[in-house]
C-alpha cells in the first residue's frame, strides 16, 4: 500500500474517532437534559458502538467474508485448491469480486429479511450494557480461569450461534445443492443458485463475527469503564 494510501487510511481513522466521541457526548448529554430518560456514559457507548457494528459492521463484515469465500470457490473449481488442503488465510490473496447474478423477488425478499432478523438479534443481545453485565456474569460463574473463560465465550458466542445459523439456513442451502445436481439448469441459473449458497453462508459468519465483536467492546466497556 502506498504512503498517500496509509495517510489516507489514518487521517479517515482519527476523523472517525473523534467523530463518534463528540457524538457520544453529545448523545449522553441529550438524552439526560433533554428526555426524562437517564443513561451512563458507558452504557450509551456500549448503545453506539453495537449499533454501529449491526447496522455498518454487519453489511461490511458480510461483503468481505462473501468476497472471501467466492475467491476459495474458484480456487476449488479450477483446481488450485482442493478440500482438505489447508486454506489460505482470510485476507491473505487479492481476490475478485463476487460475479453479478440476477436475484428473483422471493431471494431479494430472503435477503432483508435475513438481515432484519440479524440486526435486531444483535441490537436485542448486546445493545443494552445490563445484557453485557449477565453474559460476563454467566461466563464468570461458569469459569476456572481466564483461559476457561475464553473457552466458554467461543463456545457460547461463536460455536452455537454459527450452529444454530447454519441450521436455520441449511434447508436453503440443501435445496439448491439438490437443484444444481438434479441438472437441467442453465449457467445463469447454476452460478444464481451457487451465488446464493455463498450469499448466506458469508452472512452466518458475518453475523457471529460482528456478534462477537459486539461482546468484546461490552466487555471492554465494563472492565474499563464500569
Amino acid at each position: 500500500m502506498k504512503p498517500a494510501a496509509i495517510l489516507t487510511l489514518v487521517l479517515l481513522w482519527l476523523i472517525a474517532t473523534v467523530g463518534m466521541l463528540l457524538g457520544w457526548i453529545a448523545f449522553v448529554y441529550a438524552i439526560n437534559v433533554y428526555t426524562g430518560v437517564s443513561i451512563t456514559a458507558e452504557a450509551a457507548l456500549n448503545l453506539i458502538l453495537t449499533t454501529f457494528l449491526a447496522f455498518v459492521g454487519l453489511p461490511l463484515v458480510h461483503r468481505a467474508v462473501h468476497r472471501w469465500s467466492w475467491h476459495v470457490r474458484r480456487k476449488q473449481d479450477s483446481g488450485a485448491w482442493r478440500v482438505g488442503a489447508p486454506m489460505p488465510r482470510f485476507g491473505s490473496e487479492p481476490t475478485l469480486p463476487p460475479p453479478r447474478v440476477k436475484k428473483t423477488p422471493g431471494q431479494i425478499m430472503l435477503y432483508v429479511a435475513l438481515y432484519a432478523i440479524g440486526i435486531a438479534s444483535l441490537l436485542a443481545a448486546y445493545a443494552p450494557l445490563s445484557h453485557q453485565q449477565a453474559l460476563n456474569e454467566f461466563l464468570g460463574r461458569f469459569s476456572a480461569g481466564r483461559a476457561s473463560f475464553s473457552s466458554l465465550a467461543n463456545l457460547v458466542l461463536v460455536f452455537l450461534p454459527m450452529a444454530l445459523s447454519f441450521a436455520v439456513l441449511l434447508p436453503f442451502i440443501d435445496a439448491d445443492q439438490k437443484r444444481m445436481k438434479a441438472g437441467g439448469l442453465d449457467d445463469a441459473e447454476i452460478l444464481r443458485l451457487k451465488d446464493r449458497q455463498e450469499w448466506l453462508t458469508s452472512f452466518a459468519t458475518a453475523f457471529v463475527m460482528v456478534g462477537f465483536l459486539a461482546f468484546v467492546a461490552g466487555n471492554m466497556i465494563l472492565d474499563h469503564l464500569g
